[in-house]
């Protein structure tokens, strides 16, 4: 059975599109079958994918006013076992025409459930906010992973996060998968106190991997790839890969010790 997994902070900046298309390139590096949803309307993952917004007939705003499932909203990328469904601004105009629609929350799970079996992971990739369509993610989610920056304010917007995903818990069975520490800056000794932070709050939620920055990770998407195919042995290749080991390791779907 496939697992549903939302990249999820309502903070911006914190690598939520980064670690998404990095991430299933690394799941799908150690073949797994990995489909990204791309569901903020600026559409960075689509872009960051090398896919041409021009040539998108169908994106996930679709979904929410087709009938059925729509697979032809389904692209195949240029990575092997790496697909996506795009998005649009078309995106920033949906939320509002939802909210008369009964169990409006459960619209993407309905449409998911569908394709579910058909991956083993189904990455969303989250706008920064809290509302309806955020919601929708998380209904449809069987865990979430929380990207906080090695910085203050993220670290501060960690707990609205953390509440937001214990209410959905009183309705549905949705785990923290992890919270992954990002763009730590080795020059700074602010990091390693947020980090220390976090790990005081969240003992058994944090990841061992802490991703750094990396001008690899920055450059990778204006070439539209993942920074496995745009610079592979590259510091950023690696943490995330060694971040996909954590995940499927966890989820016992790999045997530990498997090389990077």
């Amino acid at each position: 059975m496939g697992k549903i997994i939302s990249i999820v902070n309502q903070k911006g900046g914190v690598g939520k599109t980064t670690t998404t298309v990095n991430l299933g390139a690394s799941l799908a590096y150690y073949g797994k079958k990995v489909l990204i949803i791309d569901y903020d309307q600026q559409a960075n993952a689509t872009i960051g994918l090398g896919i041409n917004r021009e040539d998108i007939l169908f994106d996930i705003t679709d979904f929410f006013t087709h009938i059925g499932f729509l697979r032809k909203a389904i692209i195949k990328t240029k990575v092997k076992n790496l697909d996506l469904i795009a998005s649009s601004i078309k995106l920033a105009n949906i939320e509002e025409s939802l909210y008369m629609i009964p169990d409006k929350e459960l619209l993407l799970k309905r449409k998911l459930d569908i394709i579910k079996n058909e991956y083993d992971f189904i990455l969303i990739d989250c706008p920064p906010s809290l509302g309806l369509i955020v919601d929708n993610a998380l209904y449809a989610s069987d865990s979430v992973l929380i990207p906080v920056e090695c910085g203050f304010f993220a670290y501060d917007a960690l707990s609205q996060m953390v509440n937001k995903i214990d209410k959905i818990q009183k309705t549905k069975d949705i785990q923290i998968e992890g919270i992954l520490l990002t763009k730590l800056d080795n020059r700074n000794t602010l990091g390693y106190d947020i980090i220390e932070k976090v790990k005081f709050l969240f003992p058994e939620k944090i990841f061992k991997t802490i991703i750094t920055r990396s001008s690899h990770l920055q450059e990778a998407p204006i070439h539209g790839q993942s920074v496995l195919d745009f610079s592979f042995n590259s510091r950023g290749s690696k943490e995330y890969r060694l971040l996909a080991l954590e995940i499927l390791t966890n989820n016992k779907m790999i045997k530990e010790g498997k090389k990077i």
